[in-house]
């Protein structure tokens, strides 16, 4: 419940936000911060190295383990911080734009706080103190968001968007000080290293791999033009919000929750259960942004944004099935399988960069079908050695991922006909309200014909809620 409430309000946060960023500052500024968002990804995961999932996986991770962790994040952070210096005057010279310089700097500086942060988090996690966690990212993201809105309502343009990811990094600093009272000693000890860099080195691996394969079309689509970069950053950013918000809700909170568990044989059934649950919320999630895209881009930031939403439909997949692959990782991180998700993501970015250097050339849309493609490969393989894992086959895993989306898609698809025959001729916010109720009316009526289980179960949930 922490977890959701986190995520929930931290995405209305950040999507209010960029509502009125977008509708404040051009697709320019964005395009300059979606520039360089690769390298700070790359930054986090290599001074987290993969040792904050190794705590939370640790049976019972000691002082010793905690303190090493810090001390090893806080002096990657400090190497970042200065590599960010050094690198601003090079990049800006590579995009020519000369903004980048104070840009890297300052995303340089806030990094650093950032890393000291994630020994305690990790430890909030691994104890299950959600509520501590929730508190701290909802006050950090509120009190950014305030203050970058400030600089942009005063006319300081890019600005207002750097400022918000460096306040956000220190007051997550601040706050978690502030909350948490507890920090690790400075101290690092070789054994408790070496214990958990050779599980974390391999999650640090793909992870960074990750961040490049997520990053790198912003990257080359900036090379291109400032505004591609933009616009492309925006339709992901809006695809991320609600498919982040299913992983951190679910795949981070099952991970230290499967990690606990010693039965392999209730293992298996935790992530049986999950399975045909994840599907259905990420793949229903899927099909309602795809109908109401035109109409809420149009409400949301006007029609300057109106090249991101094929691009936003067409990542709205994306994000189904990479919110997918988060929680097949999730389960394979429990079972302790890092190299797998190694070699698995190594595939995956090099499949991307192939695609995307093919696509690159015919603009916006291509390079999201290739970064698309690439993820309902990868998909299945992840299926594939989840199931050799859990001594199960890989039919029976689709098939619990597919048994509930019948009725969705056939929803969707009456409700896309009534769309193009009937409510285009709606004002945009009637068209959003109609394509959503139409679609979970269709669903309802549908499953009350054809019942599922997992409709029944929290039919039966509400049903038994409302009558206390």
């Amino acid at each position: 419940m922490w977890s959701a409430l986190d995520r929930i309000v931290v995405a209305a946060i950040g999507l209010g936000g960029n509502i009125i960023f977008a509708n404040l500052l051009s697709t320019t500024d964005f395009g300059l911060l979606a520039m360089v968002a690769i390298f700070s990804a790359l930054a986090y995961n290599l001074s987290s190295c993969g040792l904050s999932d190794g705590l939370i996986r640790k049976e019972n991770p000691t002082e010793r383990d905690y303190s090493t962790v810090m001390v090893f994040n806080g002096a990657f952070g400090l190497f970042f911080c200065l590599l960010f210096v050094l690198l601003a005057h090079p990049l800006s010279k590579f995009f020519s734009q000369p903004a980048l310089v104070n840009i890297l700097t300052c995303i340089g500086v806030c990094f650093f706080f950032q890393t000291l942060t994630f020994v305690q988090e990790a430890r909030l996690r691994k104890e299950l103190k959600m509520k501590q966690l929730a508190i701290i990212h909802i006050l950090s993201s509120s009190t950014a968001l305030i203050l970058g809105l400030y600089l942009a309502l005063n006319g300081y343009g890019y600005w207002a968007l750097v400022s918000t990811q460096v306040f956000l990094s220190f007051f997550i600093f601040f706050y978690t000080v502030l909350i948490v009272r507890w920090m690790p000693r400075v101290a690092f000890y070789k054994d408790s290293f070496n214990a958990l860099f050779g599980y974390g080195f391999n999650l640090m691996l793909s992870y960074i791999l990750a961040s490049v394969g997520k990053n790198v079309s912003n990257f080359a689509l900036g090379r291109v033009s400032a505004n591609s970069a933009g616009l492309f950053s925006q339709a992901q950013k809006m695809e991320e919000v609600p498919f982040t918000f299913m992983e951190s809700t679910f795949s981070n909170s099952f991970f230290p929750i499967l990690s606990n568990e010693p039965d392999p044989e209730k293992k298996k059934d935790l992530c049986c259960s999950m399975i045909s649950w994840m599907s259905l919320l990420n793949v229903g999630m899927a099909l309602i942004l795809i109908l109401v895209a035109g109409p809420a881009f149009n409400v949301l930031f006007g029609h300057k944004w109106d090249a991101s939403i094929p691009v936003f439909r067409i990542l709205a997949i994306y994000g189904t099935m990479y919110s997918l692959k988060q929680f097949f990782q999730a389960i394979l991180k429990a079972y302790g399988h890092a190299r797998t998700i190694r070699n698995i993501t190594i595939l995956e970015v090099v499949l991307q960069l192939i695609l995307l250097v093919v696509a690159l050339p015919f603009g916006l849309i291509a390079v999201a079908w290739s970064q698309t493609a690439v993820i309902l490969i990868i998909v299945p393989v992840h299926i594939a050695f989840y199931a050799k894992v859990s001594q199960q086959s890989s039919m029976h895993i689709i098939r619990l991922m597919m048994s509930p989306l019948l009725i969705p898609t056939v929803a969707f698809v009456l409700a896309w006909f009534g769309q193009s025959l009937l409510w285009n001729s709606l004002n945009p916010i009637s068209a959003i309200i109609a394509n959503t109720l139409i679609f979970v009316i269709l669903c309802i009526a549908g499953w009350e014909v054809f019942p599922h289980s997992i409709y029944l179960k929290y039919r039966t949930l509400i049903i038994s809620k409302l009558l206390r």
